[in-house]
Protein backbone atom coordinates (compact mmCIF):
# COMPACT_ATOMS: atom_id res chain seq x y z
CA UNK A 1 0.00 0.00 0.00
CA UNK A 2 1.34 3.04 -0.76
CA UNK A 3 0.24 6.73 -0.48
CA UNK A 4 2.48 9.32 -2.43
CA UNK A 5 2.17 13.26 -2.40
CA UNK A 6 3.88 15.98 -4.46
CA UNK A 7 4.74 19.19 -2.83
CA UNK A 8 3.93 22.44 -4.04
CA UNK A 9 5.18 26.25 -3.31
CA UNK A 10 3.07 26.68 -0.44
CA UNK A 11 0.51 23.14 0.06
CA UNK A 12 0.63 19.78 -0.37
CA UNK A 13 -0.48 19.27 -3.62
CA UNK A 14 -2.65 15.85 -5.31
CA UNK A 15 -1.04 15.29 -8.82
CA UNK A 16 -1.45 12.88 -11.46
CA UNK A 17 1.71 10.88 -10.38
CA UNK A 18 2.92 7.57 -10.11
CA UNK A 19 5.87 6.33 -8.37
CA UNK A 20 8.34 4.98 -11.03
CA UNK A 21 11.24 4.36 -9.28
CA UNK A 22 15.02 3.37 -8.68
CA UNK A 23 17.80 4.08 -6.31
CA UNK A 24 20.38 6.64 -7.29
CA UNK A 25 22.99 3.64 -7.36
CA UNK A 26 20.89 2.11 -9.88
CA UNK A 27 19.49 -0.36 -8.35
CA UNK A 28 16.20 -1.71 -8.42
CA UNK A 29 14.67 -1.33 -5.08
CA UNK A 30 12.40 -4.43 -3.64
CA UNK A 31 9.04 -5.23 -2.37
CA UNK A 32 8.81 -3.70 1.58
CA UNK A 33 12.23 -1.81 0.86
CA UNK A 34 13.02 2.23 2.25
CA UNK A 35 14.01 3.56 -0.63
CA UNK A 36 16.50 6.86 0.32
CA UNK A 37 16.06 7.95 -3.38
CA UNK A 38 13.10 7.70 -6.12
CA UNK A 39 13.26 8.81 -10.29
CA UNK A 40 9.50 9.95 -10.55
CA UNK A 41 7.49 10.31 -13.97
CA UNK A 42 4.10 11.45 -14.72
CA UNK A 43 1.47 8.51 -15.92
CA UNK A 44 -2.12 8.93 -16.04
CA UNK A 45 -3.49 7.13 -13.13
CA UNK A 46 -3.96 9.29 -10.05
CA UNK A 47 -2.55 8.51 -6.73
CA UNK A 48 -1.40 10.67 -3.56
CA UNK A 49 1.68 10.72 -1.49
CA UNK A 50 2.10 11.94 2.02
CA UNK A 51 5.48 11.55 3.77
CA UNK A 52 7.00 11.23 6.51
CA UNK A 53 10.57 11.71 8.54
CA UNK A 54 12.28 8.73 9.06
CA UNK A 55 15.77 7.92 10.48
CA UNK A 56 17.60 8.43 7.27
CA UNK A 57 17.91 11.86 7.00
CA UNK A 58 14.43 12.22 4.78
CA UNK A 59 13.72 15.91 3.06
CA UNK A 60 9.90 16.20 4.93
CA UNK A 61 7.93 14.41 7.96
CA UNK A 62 4.77 14.12 8.56
CA UNK A 63 3.32 14.60 12.10
CA UNK A 64 0.39 15.05 13.31
CA UNK A 65 -1.11 15.25 10.20
CA UNK A 66 0.96 18.46 9.10
CA UNK A 67 3.85 18.31 6.87
CA UNK A 68 7.31 19.84 8.12
CA UNK A 69 9.83 20.96 6.28
CA UNK A 70 13.63 20.06 7.97
CA UNK A 71 15.53 21.29 4.95
CA UNK A 72 16.09 21.87 1.19
CA UNK A 73 15.29 18.53 -0.63
CA UNK A 74 18.37 17.59 -3.09
CA UNK A 75 15.93 17.38 -6.30
CA UNK A 76 17.70 17.65 -9.95
CA UNK A 77 16.40 18.09 -13.27
CA UNK A 78 16.65 14.33 -14.26
CA UNK A 79 13.47 13.82 -11.71
CA UNK A 80 15.88 12.72 -8.93
CA UNK A 81 14.91 12.81 -5.18
CA UNK A 82 15.37 11.65 -1.99
CA UNK A 83 12.76 9.72 -1.01
CA UNK A 84 10.08 11.20 0.93
CA UNK A 85 7.51 8.76 3.50
CA UNK A 86 5.71 6.98 5.75
CA UNK A 87 2.96 5.88 6.02
CA UNK A 88 1.14 6.06 9.87
CA UNK A 89 4.39 6.53 12.25
CA UNK A 90 6.77 4.44 10.16
CA UNK A 91 9.25 4.70 7.52
CA UNK A 92 7.42 4.29 3.75
CA UNK A 93 7.28 0.73 2.58
CA UNK A 94 6.25 1.42 -1.44
CA UNK A 95 4.26 -1.33 -2.76
CA UNK A 96 6.10 -3.68 -5.51
CA UNK A 97 2.80 -2.22 -8.13
CA UNK A 98 3.88 0.52 -8.31
CA UNK A 99 8.06 0.57 -8.04
CA UNK A 100 9.28 -0.32 -11.61
CA UNK A 101 12.81 0.06 -12.80
CA UNK A 102 13.62 2.30 -15.99
CA UNK A 103 14.06 5.99 -17.16
CA UNK A 104 11.03 8.55 -17.75
CA UNK A 105 9.50 8.24 -20.91
CA UNK A 106 7.27 10.41 -22.68
CA UNK A 107 4.32 11.48 -20.44
CA UNK A 108 0.44 10.69 -22.55
CA UNK A 109 -1.73 13.70 -22.62
CA UNK A 110 -5.18 12.24 -22.02
CA UNK A 111 -7.00 13.29 -25.12
CA UNK A 112 -10.50 12.81 -25.76
CA UNK A 113 -13.41 14.05 -28.15
CA UNK A 114 -16.26 16.13 -27.84
CA UNK A 115 -19.46 14.09 -29.49
CA UNK A 116 -22.01 16.76 -30.73
CA UNK A 117 -24.20 18.38 -28.47
CA UNK A 118 -27.12 16.78 -30.79
CA UNK A 119 -26.13 12.96 -30.48
CA UNK A 120 -28.86 13.06 -28.43
CA UNK A 121 -32.11 14.07 -29.47
CA UNK A 122 -34.90 15.98 -28.12
CA UNK A 123 -36.81 12.61 -28.24
CA UNK A 124 -34.62 10.37 -26.17
CA UNK A 125 -32.66 8.38 -29.22
CA UNK A 126 -29.38 8.80 -30.76
CA UNK A 127 -28.64 10.25 -33.51
CA UNK A 128 -26.89 9.25 -36.67
CA UNK A 129 -26.11 5.94 -34.73
CA UNK A 130 -24.28 3.94 -37.61
CA UNK A 131 -21.58 7.08 -38.18
CA UNK A 132 -21.82 7.70 -34.35
CA UNK A 133 -20.56 4.08 -33.78
CA UNK A 134 -17.97 4.33 -36.70
CA UNK A 135 -16.80 7.64 -35.48
CA UNK A 136 -15.30 6.51 -32.30
CA UNK A 137 -14.09 3.20 -33.97
CA UNK A 138 -12.06 5.61 -35.43
CA UNK A 139 -11.27 7.57 -32.66
CA UNK A 140 -10.21 4.58 -31.13
CA UNK A 141 -7.70 3.05 -33.96
CA UNK A 142 -5.86 6.31 -33.51
CA UNK A 143 -5.15 5.91 -29.87
CA UNK A 144 -7.83 8.70 -28.12
CA UNK A 145 -8.14 7.87 -24.67
CA UNK A 146 -12.00 8.59 -24.49
CA UNK A 147 -14.86 11.32 -25.25
CA UNK A 148 -17.24 13.92 -23.67
CA UNK A 149 -20.72 12.96 -23.18
CA UNK A 150 -22.89 15.73 -22.82
CA UNK A 151 -25.76 14.90 -20.32
CA UNK A 152 -28.66 17.34 -21.05
CA UNK A 153 -31.46 17.98 -18.25
CA UNK A 154 -33.93 18.69 -20.39
CA UNK A 155 -34.06 15.57 -22.05
CA UNK A 156 -32.95 13.15 -19.10
CA UNK A 157 -35.81 15.07 -16.72
CA UNK A 158 -38.00 16.57 -19.51
CA UNK A 159 -41.21 15.39 -18.97
CA UNK A 160 -41.64 15.83 -15.36
CA UNK A 161 -40.27 16.49 -12.26
CA UNK A 162 -38.07 12.90 -10.86
CA UNK A 163 -39.06 11.30 -13.92
CA UNK A 164 -35.84 10.26 -15.44
CA UNK A 165 -35.35 8.82 -18.88
CA UNK A 166 -31.49 7.61 -19.63
CA UNK A 167 -32.30 5.29 -22.16
CA UNK A 168 -30.59 6.66 -25.06
CA UNK A 169 -27.31 7.79 -22.91
CA UNK A 170 -27.57 3.93 -21.70
CA UNK A 171 -26.92 3.11 -25.54
CA UNK A 172 -24.36 5.29 -26.04
CA UNK A 173 -22.59 4.57 -23.16
CA UNK A 174 -22.62 0.95 -24.13
CA UNK A 175 -21.29 1.99 -28.21
CA UNK A 176 -18.45 3.93 -26.47
CA UNK A 177 -17.61 1.14 -23.87
CA UNK A 178 -18.07 -1.69 -26.80
CA UNK A 179 -15.17 1.08 -28.75
CA UNK A 180 -12.35 0.79 -26.01
CA UNK A 181 -13.03 4.45 -24.70
CA UNK A 182 -13.71 5.92 -21.86
CA UNK A 183 -16.37 8.83 -21.09
CA UNK A 184 -16.48 11.80 -19.45
CA UNK A 185 -20.17 12.79 -18.69
CA UNK A 186 -20.90 16.16 -19.08
CA UNK A 187 -24.01 17.04 -16.48
CA UNK A 188 -25.37 19.76 -18.81
CA UNK A 189 -28.42 22.07 -16.16
CA UNK A 190 -28.22 24.82 -18.65
CA UNK A 191 -29.95 24.88 -22.55
CA UNK A 192 -28.74 26.03 -25.51
CA UNK A 193 -30.33 28.12 -28.36
CA UNK A 194 -31.08 27.38 -31.65
CA UNK A 195 -27.87 27.48 -33.82
CA UNK A 196 -27.21 26.41 -37.89
CA UNK A 197 -27.59 22.95 -37.78
CA UNK A 198 -27.31 22.65 -34.42
CA UNK A 199 -31.57 22.35 -32.37
CA UNK A 200 -32.37 24.19 -29.58
CA UNK A 201 -32.08 22.07 -25.92
CA UNK A 202 -34.15 24.13 -23.37
CA UNK A 203 -34.87 23.58 -19.37
CA UNK A 204 -37.17 20.85 -18.63
CA UNK A 205 -40.47 22.25 -19.80
CA UNK A 206 -41.81 21.96 -16.08
CA UNK A 207 -38.97 23.72 -15.15
CA UNK A 208 -40.47 26.60 -18.02
CA UNK A 209 -43.82 26.30 -16.51
CA UNK A 210 -42.38 27.21 -13.45
CA UNK A 211 -41.21 30.09 -14.93
CA UNK A 212 -44.48 31.56 -16.88
CA UNK A 213 -45.44 32.42 -13.48
CA UNK A 214 -42.60 33.65 -11.63
CA UNK A 215 -40.13 34.62 -14.56
CA UNK A 216 -37.54 35.94 -11.42
CA UNK A 217 -36.21 32.51 -11.10
CA UNK A 218 -34.13 33.45 -14.07
CA UNK A 219 -31.23 35.73 -14.51
CA UNK A 220 -32.05 39.37 -15.63
CA UNK A 221 -30.63 42.33 -17.13
CA UNK A 222 -31.17 45.96 -15.91
CA UNK A 223 -34.25 46.16 -18.90
CA UNK A 224 -35.77 43.32 -17.31
CA UNK A 225 -35.03 40.72 -20.10
CA UNK A 226 -35.02 37.44 -18.88
CA UNK A 227 -32.25 34.51 -19.69
CA UNK A 228 -34.37 31.04 -20.33
CA UNK A 229 -31.37 28.80 -20.62
CA UNK A 230 -30.11 29.00 -16.54
CA UNK A 231 -31.40 29.46 -13.25
CA UNK A 232 -30.93 32.61 -11.24
CA UNK A 233 -28.32 31.25 -8.48
CA UNK A 234 -30.18 33.64 -6.11
CA UNK A 235 -32.70 30.30 -6.54
CA UNK A 236 -30.21 27.63 -5.64
CA UNK A 237 -32.10 26.71 -2.53
CA UNK A 238 -35.58 28.26 -2.69
CA UNK A 239 -37.90 25.19 -3.30
CA UNK A 240 -40.14 26.76 -5.93
CA UNK A 241 -39.96 23.63 -8.33
CA UNK A 242 -42.97 21.22 -6.51
CA UNK A 243 -41.27 21.88 -3.40
CA UNK A 244 -37.86 21.11 -4.19
CA UNK A 245 -34.77 23.67 -4.95
CA UNK A 246 -33.02 24.10 -8.04
CA UNK A 247 -29.78 22.00 -5.70
CA UNK A 248 -32.22 19.31 -4.92
CA UNK A 249 -32.98 19.05 -8.18
CA UNK A 250 -29.56 18.82 -9.67
CA UNK A 251 -28.60 16.26 -6.81
CA UNK A 252 -31.62 13.68 -7.46
CA UNK A 253 -29.93 14.30 -10.78
CA UNK A 254 -26.99 13.20 -10.24
CA UNK A 255 -27.87 10.39 -7.67
CA UNK A 256 -29.80 8.73 -10.25
CA UNK A 257 -27.37 9.32 -13.09
CA UNK A 258 -24.82 7.46 -10.21
CA UNK A 259 -27.27 4.47 -9.33
CA UNK A 260 -28.18 4.39 -13.35
CA UNK A 261 -24.87 3.96 -14.67
CA UNK A 262 -23.01 1.90 -11.60
CA UNK A 263 -22.00 -0.60 -13.88
CA UNK A 264 -19.51 1.98 -15.79
CA UNK A 265 -18.76 4.21 -13.03
CA UNK A 266 -14.79 4.21 -12.42
CA UNK A 267 -13.82 2.04 -15.44
CA UNK A 268 -15.60 3.61 -18.46
CA UNK A 269 -16.91 6.63 -16.75
CA UNK A 270 -13.60 8.19 -15.71
CA UNK A 271 -15.03 12.27 -15.22
CA UNK A 272 -18.32 14.13 -14.46
CA UNK A 273 -17.91 17.08 -15.42
CA UNK A 274 -20.57 19.59 -13.16
CA UNK A 275 -22.36 22.09 -15.32
CA UNK A 276 -21.95 25.42 -13.16
CA UNK A 277 -23.91 28.27 -15.39
CA UNK A 278 -24.63 28.92 -18.81
CA UNK A 279 -22.66 27.11 -21.76
CA UNK A 280 -21.84 25.03 -18.17
CA UNK A 281 -19.84 28.22 -17.50
CA UNK A 282 -19.19 29.05 -13.93
CA UNK A 283 -20.15 32.77 -14.82
CA UNK A 284 -23.05 34.82 -14.85
CA UNK A 285 -24.65 35.08 -18.72
CA UNK A 286 -23.42 38.43 -19.18
CA UNK A 287 -22.92 38.22 -22.58
CA UNK A 288 -26.02 36.32 -24.54
CA UNK A 289 -25.64 35.17 -28.42
CA UNK A 290 -28.87 37.46 -29.42
CA UNK A 291 -28.54 40.66 -27.40
CA UNK A 292 -24.19 40.96 -27.15
CA UNK A 293 -22.06 41.72 -30.10
CA UNK A 294 -17.81 41.66 -29.37
CA UNK A 295 -16.23 43.29 -27.95
CA UNK A 296 -19.35 44.87 -25.97
CA UNK A 297 -18.96 44.59 -21.84
CA UNK A 298 -21.89 43.01 -21.74
CA UNK A 299 -24.49 43.64 -18.44
CA UNK A 300 -24.45 42.77 -15.10
CA UNK A 301 -27.78 40.13 -14.29
CA UNK A 302 -28.22 40.75 -10.63
CA UNK A 303 -31.75 42.37 -11.72
CA UNK A 304 -34.16 39.12 -10.49
CA UNK A 305 -36.25 39.79 -7.37
CA UNK A 306 -34.16 36.95 -5.64
CA UNK A 307 -30.91 38.62 -6.38
CA UNK A 308 -31.97 42.31 -5.46
CA UNK A 309 -33.22 40.97 -2.12
CA UNK A 310 -29.85 39.58 -1.33
CA UNK A 311 -28.24 42.75 -2.44
CA UNK A 312 -30.76 44.90 -0.44
CA UNK A 313 -29.79 42.70 2.82
CA UNK A 314 -25.88 42.98 1.99
CA UNK A 315 -26.08 46.81 2.10
CA UNK A 316 -27.86 46.77 5.19
CA UNK A 317 -25.24 44.64 7.07
CA UNK A 318 -22.40 46.90 5.56
CA UNK A 319 -24.72 50.26 6.49
CA UNK A 320 -25.14 51.27 3.07
CA UNK A 321 -28.92 50.67 2.58
CA UNK A 322 -29.25 53.13 -0.58
CA UNK A 323 -26.28 51.12 -2.18
CA UNK A 324 -28.78 47.96 -2.20
CA UNK A 325 -31.25 49.27 -4.71
CA UNK A 326 -29.80 47.98 -8.06
CA UNK A 327 -27.02 47.58 -9.96
CA UNK A 328 -24.54 50.41 -11.47
CA UNK A 329 -26.35 52.86 -12.78
CA UNK A 330 -23.77 54.11 -15.05
CA UNK A 331 -22.32 50.65 -16.53
CA UNK A 332 -22.56 50.63 -20.08
CA UNK A 333 -25.05 48.49 -22.11
CA UNK A 334 -24.39 45.37 -23.76
CA UNK A 335 -22.61 46.33 -26.77
CA UNK A 336 -20.84 49.42 -25.61
CA UNK A 337 -17.00 49.64 -24.61
CA UNK A 338 -16.13 50.91 -20.92
CA UNK A 339 -15.69 54.85 -21.82
CA UNK A 340 -19.16 54.45 -22.82
CA UNK A 341 -20.31 55.07 -19.44
CA UNK A 342 -18.71 56.01 -16.23
CA UNK A 343 -18.70 52.86 -13.82
CA UNK A 344 -15.88 51.28 -16.14
CA UNK A 345 -13.49 54.39 -17.00
CA UNK A 346 -9.81 53.31 -16.33
CA UNK A 347 -9.27 56.41 -14.50
CA UNK A 348 -11.87 57.96 -12.30
CA UNK A 349 -14.86 55.06 -12.88
CA UNK A 350 -17.14 54.19 -10.06
CA UNK A 351 -15.64 50.74 -10.13
CA UNK A 352 -12.62 52.04 -8.21
CA UNK A 353 -15.07 53.78 -5.44
CA UNK A 354 -16.22 52.74 -2.04
CA UNK A 355 -19.81 51.81 -4.25
CA UNK A 356 -17.92 49.94 -7.14
CA UNK A 357 -15.94 48.05 -4.35
CA UNK A 358 -18.87 46.99 -2.33
CA UNK A 359 -20.95 46.10 -5.08
CA UNK A 360 -18.09 43.85 -7.36
CA UNK A 361 -17.16 42.16 -4.12
CA UNK A 362 -20.78 41.28 -3.55
CA UNK A 363 -21.65 40.07 -7.14
CA UNK A 364 -18.67 37.82 -7.53
CA UNK A 365 -19.32 36.62 -4.61
CA UNK A 366 -22.56 35.20 -5.20
CA UNK A 367 -20.92 33.75 -7.76
CA UNK A 368 -18.24 31.80 -6.11
CA UNK A 369 -20.92 31.01 -3.33
CA UNK A 370 -22.81 28.94 -6.22
CA UNK A 371 -19.96 27.13 -7.27
CA UNK A 372 -19.01 25.91 -4.25
CA UNK A 373 -22.75 24.68 -3.62
CA UNK A 374 -22.33 22.92 -6.67
CA UNK A 375 -19.22 21.19 -6.68
CA UNK A 376 -19.61 20.08 -2.71
CA UNK A 377 -22.51 18.76 -3.72
CA UNK A 378 -21.34 16.43 -6.79
CA UNK A 379 -17.97 15.45 -4.56
CA UNK A 380 -20.16 14.16 -1.96
CA UNK A 381 -22.34 12.44 -4.40
CA UNK A 382 -19.35 10.82 -6.00
CA UNK A 383 -17.37 10.62 -2.66
CA UNK A 384 -17.08 6.86 -3.24
CA UNK A 385 -16.71 6.61 -6.88
CA UNK A 386 -13.39 6.56 -8.62
CA UNK A 387 -14.00 9.47 -10.70
CA UNK A 388 -13.02 13.25 -11.23
CA UNK A 389 -15.10 15.66 -10.39
CA UNK A 390 -14.77 19.16 -12.47
CA UNK A 391 -16.13 22.13 -13.67
CA UNK A 392 -15.41 24.82 -16.03
CA UNK A 393 -14.28 28.14 -15.28
CA UNK A 394 -14.41 30.74 -18.41
CA UNK A 395 -11.74 32.91 -19.98
CA UNK A 396 -13.37 36.21 -20.37
CA UNK A 397 -10.42 37.78 -22.39
CA UNK A 398 -11.59 41.27 -23.86
CA UNK A 399 -11.05 44.70 -21.97
CA UNK A 400 -8.25 42.32 -19.85
CA UNK A 401 -5.66 44.86 -21.14
CA UNK A 402 -7.74 47.92 -19.28
CA UNK A 403 -7.09 48.60 -15.47
CA UNK A 404 -11.18 48.00 -15.27
CA UNK A 405 -11.47 44.79 -17.14
CA UNK A 406 -14.81 45.23 -17.51
CA UNK A 407 -16.17 42.00 -19.74
CA UNK A 408 -14.82 40.00 -16.68
CA UNK A 409 -16.79 42.40 -13.55
CA UNK A 410 -20.15 41.56 -15.86
CA UNK A 411 -19.34 38.00 -16.13
CA UNK A 412 -18.94 37.56 -12.23
CA UNK A 413 -15.05 37.87 -11.71
CA UNK A 414 -13.52 40.93 -9.73
CA UNK A 415 -10.29 41.08 -11.70
CA UNK A 416 -9.25 44.22 -11.97
CA UNK A 417 -5.72 46.09 -11.84
CA UNK A 418 -4.56 45.29 -8.26
CA UNK A 419 -6.89 42.60 -7.49
CA UNK A 420 -6.69 39.07 -8.44
CA UNK A 421 -10.37 38.07 -9.13
CA UNK A 422 -9.61 34.18 -10.02
CA UNK A 423 -7.74 33.55 -7.29
CA UNK A 424 -10.64 32.79 -4.84
CA UNK A 425 -12.41 30.77 -7.38
CA UNK A 426 -9.17 28.44 -7.75
CA UNK A 427 -8.86 27.69 -4.15
CA UNK A 428 -12.79 27.10 -4.06
CA UNK A 429 -11.80 23.92 -6.47
CA UNK A 430 -9.28 22.93 -4.34
CA UNK A 431 -11.56 22.81 -1.46
CA UNK A 432 -13.51 20.55 -3.27
CA UNK A 433 -10.93 18.30 -5.01
CA UNK A 434 -12.40 19.45 -8.49
CA UNK A 435 -10.48 19.58 -11.79
CA UNK A 436 -10.61 23.16 -13.92
CA UNK A 437 -11.37 22.88 -17.51
CA UNK A 438 -10.48 25.95 -19.26
CA UNK A 439 -11.60 26.10 -22.82
CA UNK A 440 -10.14 28.92 -25.78
CA UNK A 441 -7.09 27.06 -25.67
CA UNK A 442 -6.97 27.74 -29.81
CA UNK A 443 -6.71 31.22 -29.46
CA UNK A 444 -3.75 33.49 -28.91
CA UNK A 445 -3.57 37.17 -28.38
CA UNK A 446 -2.69 38.36 -32.04
CA UNK A 447 -6.25 37.12 -33.39
CA UNK A 448 -8.32 39.80 -32.02
CA UNK A 449 -7.94 42.85 -32.64
CA UNK A 450 -5.66 45.86 -30.61
CA UNK A 451 -8.37 47.99 -29.66
CA UNK A 452 -10.41 45.40 -27.75
CA UNK A 453 -7.72 44.95 -25.66
CA UNK A 454 -7.49 41.28 -26.12
CA UNK A 455 -5.43 38.80 -23.76
CA UNK A 456 -6.96 35.12 -24.02
CA UNK A 457 -3.17 33.97 -23.34
CA UNK A 458 -2.63 36.18 -19.55
CA UNK A 459 -6.11 34.96 -18.79
CA UNK A 460 -5.16 31.27 -19.10
CA UNK A 461 -1.33 31.85 -17.24
CA UNK A 462 -3.28 33.56 -14.50
CA UNK A 463 -5.53 30.89 -13.93
CA UNK A 464 -2.70 28.22 -14.56
CA UNK A 465 -1.02 29.95 -11.86
CA UNK A 466 -3.25 30.27 -9.29
CA UNK A 467 -4.30 26.30 -9.89
CA UNK A 468 -0.37 25.35 -9.78
CA UNK A 469 0.02 27.53 -6.29
CA UNK A 470 -3.29 25.31 -4.79
CA UNK A 471 -2.78 22.24 -6.68
CA UNK A 472 -5.59 22.47 -9.09
CA UNK A 473 -5.34 19.95 -11.35
CA UNK A 474 -6.47 21.98 -14.96
CA UNK A 475 -7.57 20.80 -18.41
CA UNK A 476 -7.79 22.45 -21.66
CA UNK A 477 -10.38 22.50 -24.77
CA UNK A 478 -10.84 24.41 -27.77
CA UNK A 479 -13.38 27.06 -28.60
CA UNK A 480 -13.63 27.18 -32.03
CA UNK A 481 -13.61 24.55 -35.01
CA UNK A 482 -9.91 24.09 -35.84
CA UNK A 483 -9.21 23.78 -39.94
CA UNK A 484 -5.24 24.38 -40.28
CA UNK A 485 -2.23 24.08 -38.74
CA UNK A 486 -2.22 27.41 -37.08
CA UNK A 487 -5.04 27.08 -34.99
CA UNK A 488 -3.19 23.47 -33.57
CA UNK A 489 -0.26 25.24 -33.20
CA UNK A 490 -1.83 27.19 -31.00
CA UNK A 491 -3.23 24.88 -29.22
CA UNK A 492 -0.16 23.06 -28.39
CA UNK A 493 1.41 26.32 -27.42
CA UNK A 494 -1.02 26.89 -24.89
CA UNK A 495 -1.12 23.30 -23.47
CA UNK A 496 2.39 23.07 -23.23
CA UNK A 497 3.29 26.69 -22.02
CA UNK A 498 7.19 26.08 -23.33
CA UNK A 499 7.84 29.41 -22.45
CA UNK A 500 6.66 28.99 -18.83
CA UNK A 501 8.25 25.27 -17.55
CA UNK A 502 7.04 26.01 -13.61
CA UNK A 503 3.13 25.91 -14.93
CA UNK A 504 2.48 22.33 -15.07
CA UNK A 505 0.99 20.68 -18.56
CA UNK A 506 -2.36 19.93 -18.29
CA UNK A 507 -3.86 17.07 -16.89
CA UNK A 508 -5.68 16.44 -20.46
CA UNK A 509 -7.52 17.85 -23.57
CA UNK A 510 -10.54 17.95 -25.20
CA UNK A 511 -10.68 18.85 -28.66
CA UNK A 512 -14.27 20.17 -30.18
CA UNK A 513 -15.74 18.29 -31.59
CA UNK A 514 -16.73 15.19 -33.27
CA UNK A 515 -18.61 15.42 -36.51
CA UNK A 516 -18.78 14.86 -40.15
CA UNK A 517 -16.27 17.81 -41.18
CA UNK A 518 -13.64 16.44 -38.73
CA UNK A 519 -13.59 12.86 -40.71
CA UNK A 520 -13.31 14.88 -43.95
CA UNK A 521 -9.92 13.60 -45.80
CA UNK A 522 -7.80 16.98 -45.11
CA UNK A 523 -9.27 17.62 -41.96
CA UNK A 524 -8.34 13.88 -40.50
CA UNK A 525 -5.29 14.09 -41.90
CA UNK A 526 -3.99 17.57 -39.85
CA UNK A 527 -6.41 16.20 -36.70
CA UNK A 528 -3.95 12.97 -37.11
CA UNK A 529 -1.09 14.73 -37.16
CA UNK A 530 -2.06 17.02 -34.20
CA UNK A 531 -3.00 14.58 -32.03
CA UNK A 532 0.32 12.71 -32.56
CA UNK A 533 2.39 15.91 -31.32
CA UNK A 534 -0.05 16.72 -28.04
CA UNK A 535 2.60 14.09 -26.08
CA UNK A 536 5.36 15.94 -24.78
CA UNK A 537 7.75 14.92 -22.04
CA UNK A 538 7.19 16.58 -18.79
CA UNK A 539 9.54 16.86 -15.78
CA UNK A 540 7.62 15.95 -12.51
CA UNK A 541 9.37 18.22 -10.57
CA UNK A 542 10.49 21.69 -10.64
CA UNK A 543 12.48 22.81 -7.46
CA UNK A 544 10.57 25.70 -7.36
CA UNK A 545 7.55 23.63 -6.53
CA UNK A 546 9.44 22.58 -3.24
CA UNK A 547 8.97 24.47 -0.06
CA UNK A 548 11.07 27.53 0.34
CA UNK A 549 10.81 27.11 4.46
CA UNK A 550 9.40 25.71 7.28
CA UNK A 551 6.49 27.62 8.24
CA UNK A 552 5.44 27.34 4.66
CA UNK A 553 5.52 23.64 5.03
CA UNK A 554 4.39 23.46 8.71
CA UNK A 555 1.28 25.56 7.08
CA UNK A 556 -0.08 22.61 5.33
CA UNK A 557 -2.39 20.63 7.46
CA UNK A 558 -4.28 17.42 5.57
CA UNK A 559 -6.44 17.51 8.90
CA UNK A 560 -8.36 20.85 7.80
CA UNK A 561 -8.37 20.53 4.01
CA UNK A 562 -11.29 18.85 3.14
CA UNK A 563 -9.38 19.02 -0.43
CA UNK A 564 -6.53 16.36 0.05
CA UNK A 565 -9.67 14.39 2.42
CA UNK A 566 -10.97 13.63 -0.36
CA UNK A 567 -8.49 13.54 -3.42
CA UNK A 568 -6.62 11.26 -1.38
CA UNK A 569 -6.24 7.54 -3.67
CA UNK A 570 -5.15 4.49 -1.73
CA UNK A 571 -3.84 1.88 -4.32
CA UNK A 572 -4.06 -1.52 -2.53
Amino acid sequence: MALVTRMGSTCPVQWPSQIVGRQIDGTSPKQGETLKSVCLMYESKPRSIVTERGSNNLAFCLKKSVLQHSKKMPFQRDGTAVVLASQGDHTLQIAEDVIKSGRPTKRHLPFYVMLPADTVSGSNTVNRCKAIQAGLLALKALGVDGVVMQVWWGIVEGDAPTKYDWSAYLTLVNLIQAAGLKVQASMCFHGCKYKKNKPAIGLPSWVLKVGENDPNIFFTDRAGNRYRDCLSLAVDNLPLFDGRSPLKMFSDVLKNFRETFSDFIGDTIVEVSVGLGPDGELRYPSFPEDTWKFPGVGEFQCYDKYMLANLLQHSQEKGHSEWGLSGPHDAPSYCQWPHEGGFFVDNGGAWDSPYGQFFLSWYSAQLLAHGDRMLSLAASIFKKDKVIIGGKLPVIHWWYKTKSHAAELTSGFYNVEGRDGYDAFVEMFAKNASLISLPNMDVSDMDYPSEAKCSPQSVLLQIRRASQKYGVPVAGENSFPCGDNAAFKRILDNVHLGNTPQIPVLTSFTFKSMGQSLYSPENWRLFVNFYRNIDQYASVFDENDLPLNAEEAASCSFSNSKHHQQQQLVEA
